[in-house]
């Protein structure tokens, strides 16, 4: 049976070490689709708007199979909107990270 590696990518690299044996690709896309709604159900609060979380599913060559990406788009029309203080204060701290980053450089 082939064996599928299932890595995340966001601020955190995590590397699946172990893998788990499944019959065929739909079979490995099942099996990261709940991997994924698992983690994220963990850790989808880090995941703030306009950043990516990503998991990649992998066979024993490292060769890439497919990946899953869930991306938080901010429409921009919601930063008019009175009471969504968390996308100001979101957008806010990207901005002030993205400069304290340049002037670091």
């Amino acid at each position: 049976m082939p064996r599928f590696f299932f890595n995340t990518n966001d601020d955190l690299e995590l590397w699946d070490e172990e893998g788990t044996e499944l019959p065929d690709l739909d079979a490995a896309r099942r099996a990261a689709i709940r991997y994924a709604g698992e983690l994220l159900r963990e850790a989808g609060s880090s995941v703030g708007f306009d950043e990516t979380w990503q998991l990649m599913a992998s066979d024993t060559s490292n060769a890439v199979l497919f990946t899953i990406d869930v991306k938080v788009t901010l429409n921009q029309a919601a930063l008019s909107v009175p009471g969504l203080d968390v996308a100001h204060r979101q957008q806010r701290q990207r901005t002030q990270q993205t400069e304290q980053t340049a002037h670091s450089n």
